[in-house]
């Protein structure tokens, strides 16, 4: 009888009309425009959002309870016959509601406005239209989606209505009451809250310093493309907010809608309270007394509007019945992140019962990643000189920095471990003394001890004198690579005038790559495992370019390894990473303009299993040795102003990039390059990189390809640009309805859509995959259900899987299932750790040395819950 199919089991459905239901129009006149266009130009970011249109939507949302969409069109960038302004709703607005709204909202952030500038005297309510988002979706000549840009958001609206009506239940659980989801009012517009069912978990029950820690399951949907499908996909994904104590760092709240049968996600911010003349009022030891308000007036907006007044409790956790206060994940809290497989499994099959439509799956395809490839741990000694010379270098001294006595011990302790190095007698006694000493690591590899609180201290001083001045910082040797280990302090908690950049910029100036580690203790016990000491060692290798065959062993045959598809000629791997760096806005300050980074790292692969690739960066016009290509960077301003994503932005970023790939000498013998980059950095960027592969569009690597040089595109997507993994299963023999969770790491999946071929590689968390039965429960139950189990694990992380999808925009002289196998093994095998990496190996090492880069801090990611999966790019 022959085996069932194995296949993966996702979160994303395919999107028909019936689902996309229907969507209000109301159009707004260009004289809207014209004033919208002056109410841009006024609009004061202090208010507590970045843009009007932020402040407005949130408003509207809130007065009418229906989820909004607003856009405006500039009168000159429209063209005959194209859609103009809309304010875009899930239901039918109350013209007298909607129009008050309007004028209170205009009247509040903009003083002085005359009736004859109101905004709402031209929204025309007379043409406003009922319409299935299906008829306003615009496609090009493949029936690709092209617009309108907030489809995307439309797209579930009507669904999660649909789902609010269906409590789910757990069939493999029945006794456990089902799960009831509520309508919440969010910045996107469409989640799933189960408001009625929280998480809790109390510390010190009967005490006096007894606490409980409160969180919510939500389930996120929004519309997407898939590569090489035409049809839109609702994309769905399950996480958890926890909930805040405290008002300090809440940038957000959940508020049960007094009016409506919804609730509402409700930015607010700190402002210091004041006295009857405006003092500002201070307690009786000096300090500033502060109170939490709602952002953008939308107190005044519901009031003046005649509806239940919004009002915020003394205390974030004084009424959660009402208002349940957003924590940021800076700091701990009583209640794990993540919400777990088993639960996202569930819903999963929960939302294919109500819709009444099947996910899209994905087929086992017959490429995998053998698991006898995969070397874990660092680098071993031996390999240690063969992985230097691969790197281009000679020898190496690591300068190992520090002001506490226990980080030498701890260097020494972890190099001994991982590395069998042995402690010289005279640094075993506990009164010895480190500064100055150099013990050897490996044949022209060693490491030196220097004490220098000046470099490891945090503050304002300046280092570069400092470094310039230490001459174990520098070579006359051009082949002696000069790296360091920087003891650094930290406490948990933000540090003013924090050291490490500064120190890392001074460094890199002299040329030197770095790597910090946070001051401890040694370890009590010989056996007892420094993560930290041996991760900074790690990561110091990495850093440098020192990689051994561990690469090379995972894509190359080998005698003692059975491989689909291995390497079998020499080729060069390309990452290209970028990414728009905006940045914090400053109180009292210009803002500044935002800029683009683009790293490039290549990697020159041979199909020898016991050679380690040679690895470089691109630098100010230059390929570089990966460790003078990182200090070089990490020494240099953080990215350019005149790049951007898009116009001549986006072209002079294509034109640095293919006049890199032009300089790019490759080592005699290949003539196969494959370019590799992430679908959200690439967007716009690119336009062969979308969903639709008919257009034709811009790809990397031109100049190449004219020389003659095969060249491959390889595009990787992850996060929420993929679909969410609900578990791997055996078509037709496992029941979906009451499995636990499966995934299989080895396996690379394939869905062949109309058009194109997209893959996905998969693998559970380390936390699924850990040997603690605490860590596994949520593969076996929901956190609904924790309280049954004699140990309550409610305090873990129940993160599920990483996903990485892969697609081919162009696979040159390749197969494309051949080339997929090649980058998802870069994938899974890390440089300079246990655990697979998401961006294939080049690719990571080029993100990586960005997110070093002494600048990166300056960058605002724009979000509201900092891990929470969710962006509150509106919010300051």
């Amino acid at each position: 009888m022959a085996a069932a199919p194995t296949r993966l089991y996702t979160a994303d459905f395919p999107l028909n009309p019936d689902l996309m239901g229907q969507v209000w129009l109301y159009p707004l006149t260009p004289e809207f425009e014209d004033l919208w266009e002056i109410c841009e130009r006024q609009w004061d970011p202090e208010e507590g959002f970045r843009t009007p249109h932020g402040a407005l939507r949130v408003a509207l949302g809130t007065v009418t309870g229906r989820m909004i969409v607003f856009t405006v069109a500039r009168r000159r960038d429209v063209r005959s016959g194209e859609e103009r302004s809309l304010i875009v709703a899930d239901g039918p607005l109350d013209p007298r509601l909607t129009t008050r709204c309007f004028d209170v909202w205009q009247k509040l952030h903009f003083r002085g406005v005359r009736d004859g500038q109101l905004l709402s005297h031209h929204i025309d309510f007379e043409r406003a239209v009922c319409r299935p988002l299906s008829d306003v979706l615009k496609r090009d000549e493949a029936g690709y989606i092209t617009g309108p840009w907030w489809w995307k958001d439309a797209a579930g609206w009507a669904v999660i209505q649909r789902l609010a009506a269906h409590p789910m239940i757990d069939k493999a659980h029945p006794a456990q009451r089902a799960t009831n989801f509520r309508v919440g009012l969010a910045h996107d517009a469409k989640r799933l809250v189960a408001w009625d069912y929280p998480y809790y978990r109390t510390i010190y029950q009967g005490r006096s310093n007894e606490r409980t820690g409160w969180a919510m399951a939500y389930v996120s949907v929004t519309g997407e493309t898939q590569r090489g499908l035409p049809d839109p996909v609702l994309r769905f994904d399950c996480h958890v907010t926890r909930v805040a104590d405290h008002w300090s760092n809440v940038k957000t709240v959940t508020l049960n809608h007094p009016q409506f049968d919804t609730l509402l996600r409700v930015p607010v911010r700190h402002v210091p309270q004041r006295g009857p003349d405006g003092e500002k009022l201070r307690d009786n030891n000096g300090r500033l007394i502060w109170k939490t308000e709602f952002r953008g007036h939308t107190a005044a907006i519901v009031q003046a509007c005649g509806l239940t007044p919004v009002t915020l409790p003394d205390k974030a956790d004084g009424d959660l019945e009402r208002v349940r206060a957003v924590f940021r994940n800076k700091g701990s809290h009583l209640v794990g992140k993540g919400v777990g497989a088993y639960f996202t499994l569930r819903m999963t099959t929960h939302i294919a019962d109500v819709l009444g439509v099947q996910p899209i799956t994905y087929d086992k395809s017959r490429y995998t990643i053998p698991g006898a490839t995969i070397t874990r741990g660092p680098i071993p000694a031996k390999k240690l000189p063969q992985a230097l010379e691969a790197a281009g270098w000679k020898s190496m001294r690591l300068v190992v920095v520090h002001a506490a006595d226990t980080t030498p011990r701890r260097v020494m302790r972890q190099l001994r471990q991982d590395y069998g190095v042995p402690i010289p007698e005279a640094l075993v006694g506990s009164d010895a003394r480190f500064d100055a000493k150099i013990v050897d690591i490996a044949p022209a590899i060693t490491v030196e001890f220097r004490k220098i609180p000046e470099l490891t201290m945090h503050g304002s001083h300046d280092r570069t004198s400092i470094v310039r001045s230490s001459g174990f910082f520098h070579s006359d040797d051009p082949d002696r690579l000069v790296a360091a280990i920087c003891e650094t302090t930290w406490d948990g908690k933000p540090i003013p005038n924090d050291g490490k950049p500064p120190t890392r910029k001074a460094l890199a100036a002299a040329g030197v790559v770095s790597q910090f580690l946070t001051a401890a203790d040694v370890p009590a016990k010989d056996e007892e495992t420094d993560f930290r000491a041996s991760a900074a060692l790690r990561h110091i290798f990495q850093n440098a370019g020192i990689i051994d065959d561990r690469l090379a062993r995972a894509t190359c045959a080998a005698p003692d390894v059975r491989m689909e598809a291995p390497l079998t000629e020499p080729v060069t791997v390309v990452g290209i990473h970028l990414r728009r760096h905006n940045y914090r806005r400053v109180h009292g300050q210009a803002p500044r303009r935002p800029k683009l980074v683009a790293c490039l790292v290549a990697m020159h692969f041979t199909p020898d299993a016991e050679t380690p690739p040679y690895t470089e960066m691109y630098h100010n016009g230059q390929w570089l040795r990966f460790a003078e290509g990182r200090a070089a960077y990490h020494a240099s301003e953080i990215g350019n102003e005149n790049w951007g994503r898009n116009g001549n932005g986006a072209r002079a970023v294509r034109d640095h990039i293919e006049t890199a790939l032009d300089s790019l000498i490759l080592p005699e013998g290949h003539n196969r390059v494959v370019l590799v980059l992430d679908k959200e950095g690439s967007r716009s960027i690119y336009s062969g990189m979308g969903d639709n592969p008919f257009t034709g569009g811009l790809l990397p690597g031109r100049g190449l390809a004219q020389d003659g040089v095969d060249v491959a595109v390889v595009r990787i997507a992850f996060g929420h640009h993929a679909a969410r993994p609900a578990t791997v299963y055996r078509d037709g023999a496992d029941d979906l309805a009451t499995m636990s969770p499966s995934y299989r790491r080895t396996l690379i999946f394939a869905k062949r859509h109309p058009h194109e071929t997209v893959w996905m590689l998969t693998q559970q968390s380390r936390q699924q995959a850990g040997n603690s039965p605490m860590l596994r429960e949520g593969n076996r139950r929901t956190r609904e259900d924790f309280h049954t189990l004699p140990f309550n694990p409610m305090n873990k992380d129940l993160h599920a899987t990483s996903r990485i999808e892969i697609a081919i925009p162009s696979p040159g002289g390749w197969e494309s299932g051949d080339l997929v196998a090649f980058i998802a093994r870069q994938c899974d095998q890390a440089v300079a750790w246990d655990h697979r990496t998401l961006r294939s190996a080049p690719l990571h090492l080029a993100h990586h040395s960005d997110r070093d880069h002494p600048d990166f801090g300056s960058h605002d990611p724009g979000d509201g819950d900092a891990g929470d999966g969710e962006l509150e790019e509106e919010l300051l």
